[in-house]
């Protein structure tokens, strides 16, 4: 049975305290850091904690003796002096307010919030490593639990950071979301007012993509998948789709001016057919992937029963890759739904004059909108020469609520539909 080590666990211990603290600080950058005399001590007792442990590291489970080689004794040195380098500066004081970095006469000044606690990110990292290290006395076992405990790191991490995202805007725009914040239209350049022309706008121009990509893509992934027979035209079709997929939303924004601009103008019409173009390679390739996990035994059994081509494609293979698809659709509905570039130059305005509806139904096309990302992106413009910081994260928080409960439908979609399908 392996003797337990109690001061790498303690170090352990005392990293992770490090690690979730210093993250916070760096989440919601508070310019007071209360926790400093904790975080000396942290460092202190992990300075301990590691050396002591490397000198009682002798023998490892197997009574067999462990030689420090210059491979194990150079990392751990050197991370014990990084880890003196934080303390020193901390306890005298060379971390201030602003420092500044000089390098090839450029210069560069970062906050104490900030430097510091990455500094202990970074020190919590180091010392999780040579914890396990230790614990485990160098051995492969310790490198497979030190490679899955980075892993699993990672994705607390990503959580981590996600959450305080969410947290950081949920906090500072609650405050100015209302009955009257997202039913009443802006005025006085967005300090007072709403937002509903501009979630109206998104909403049209959002579904005016979505006309546009949703037939074109599924119908091109049909096409590629079930009827093409030139394998290198089909190859070329796919790189050349997935190379518009990677294709910055700027670009497409320059499209846009230069060419439906000046056929269409400043209108609905031309955001939702960019919008539309920057979809299409999205939907394609994920139709295109959905259509592929579709068994080609269940195209077989159609045929040999008497179906064509198509009643095989419209009753068999797309019911069966339908999950897919829709997924591919509404994740195209969140991409168009918090774009900026390929509209600024082509559809919106930061006026609040609504959505003109012609009957009440059909919005008129030829006439600019507003839209939830430009105002924003207007908002913080003025940030600091007008009163508009409470109501740009209030916009900030109905848009990311708005990305997030599409992604939520997807995912209750998908899973509604594969609940369906068995073969």
């Amino acid at each position: 049975m392996k003797k337990i080590k109690p001061a790498p666990l303690a170090s352990i211990v005392v990293a992770l305290f490090l690690l979730i603290s210093s993250l916070y600080y760096l989440i919601i950058q508070i310019e007071e850091i209360s926790l400093l005399p904790f975080w000396v001590g942290g460092l202190v007792a992990c300075l301990v904690l590691l050396s002591g442990s490397a000198l009682a590291l002798h023998r490892d489970a197997d009574g067999t003796h462990i030689t420090w080689t210059r491979g194990r004794f150079l990392p751990l040195a050197a991370d014990l002096i990084y880890l003196l380098a934080v303390f020193l500066l901390i306890f005298y004081g060379w971390i201030g307010p602003d420092l500044e970095i000089q390098l090839l006469g450029l210069s560069a000044t970062f906050t104490y919030d900030l430097v510091l606690p990455f500094l202990i990110l970074l020190a919590s990292f180091l010392v999780i490593k040579d914890s396990i290290n230790l614990l485990y006395g160098y051995s492969t076992r310790g490198r497979e639990v030190l490679v899955f405990s980075m892993v699993r790191l990672s994705a607390v991490f990503t959580l981590l950071l996600l959450g305080g995202i969410i947290s950081v805007i949920l906090f500072r725009g609650i405050g100015a979301i209302s009955w009257e914040f997202l039913t009443q239209p802006h005025f006085r350049l967005g300090q007072q007012g709403g937002i509903s022309t501009c979630i109206e706008g998104t909403f049209w121009l959002v579904m005016g993509a979505m006309l546009i990509s949703a037939p074109l893509g599924i119908g091109a992934a049909i096409y590629l998948n079930e009827y093409s027979k030139h394998t290198g035209l089909k190859r070329i079709v796919t790189i050349a789709v997935g190379c518009l997929n990677g294709v910055p939303s700027v670009v497409y924004g320059l499209f846009g001016l230069a060419f439906l601009v000046a056929t269409f103008g400043l209108s609905l019409l031309a955001g939702s057919i960019i919008l539309g173009l920057m979809n299409l390679p999205t939907i394609i390739l994920t139709s295109q992937e959905a259509l592929k996990s579709v068994p080609n035994s269940l195209r077989e059994g159609s045929v040999a029963l008497g179906a064509t081509r198509w009643q095989t494609i419209r009753k068999v293979v797309i019911p069966s890759a339908l999950p897919g698809v829709l997924t591919g659709l509404i994740i195209g509905v969140a991409r168009a739904a918090g774009e900026t570039a390929p509209i600024m130059w082509t559809a919106v305005t930061f006026s609040a004059t609504p959505v003109h509806m012609f009957y009440g139904v059909v919005p008129d096309v030829t006439q600019p909108v507003n839209n939830l990302c430009y105002h924003l992106l207007n908002l913080i413009y003025f940030l600091g020469a007008w009163d508009v910081e409470q109501n740009a994260w209030g916009t900030a928080l109905v848009l990311l609520a708005l990305v997030l409960s599409i992604n939520m439908v997807a995912i209750l979609v998908r899973n509604h539909y594969r609940k369906k399908i068995s073969w």
